[in-house]
């Protein structure tokens, strides 16, 4: 995997932050998401959030932290926390592999706005670390 000038400079500055080594960082315009150990994840957020809003205020950005975890499973649970999440089941169809994740409907009623961009965020780190082509919510 090779790093932007752009995520090396985010990563920097979320280390600085943090104390915490970033495995990964994927942004747009108005948000960054960063990948640490996931026994980390406590850390890097902060006591009450301190660090993270500390970055968001440095980087102009809405700032998430994500614990890797090397299950998929467990990694895509901790992409949509704190929904409850009921079932992943990972699939190959016709040779592409698709995530399915299945949500309570409270959760799935909580997330509806949130949803999309966690989606966005699911697909792109699963095809990254586990080359999963699509991740679906049920």
């Amino acid at each position: 995997m090779r790093l932007t000038t752009d995520q090396i400079r985010l990563i920097a500055a979320f280390e600085s932050v943090t104390g915490v080594l970033a495995k990964d960082c994927i942004f747009d315009n108005r948000n960054a998401v960063f990948v640490v150990d996931e026994n980390l994840v406590g850390k890097a957020v902060g006591k009450g959030g301190q660090n993270v809003k500390k970055l968001q205020n440095l980087l102009g950005r809405r700032v998430e932290v994500i614990g890797y975890a090397d299950d998929p499973v467990r990694f895509l649970k901790n992409i949509f926390h704190p929904a409850h999440i009921l079932a992943v089941n990972v699939i190959d169809k016709n040779g592409k592999k698709i995530a399915r994740i299945h949500m309570d409907k409270e959760s799935r009623r909580v997330f509806e706005r949130r949803i999309e961009a966690k989606m966005k965020i699911a697909k792109t780190l699963a095809k990254r670390y586990f080359n999963i082509d699509n991740v679906v919510v049920m």
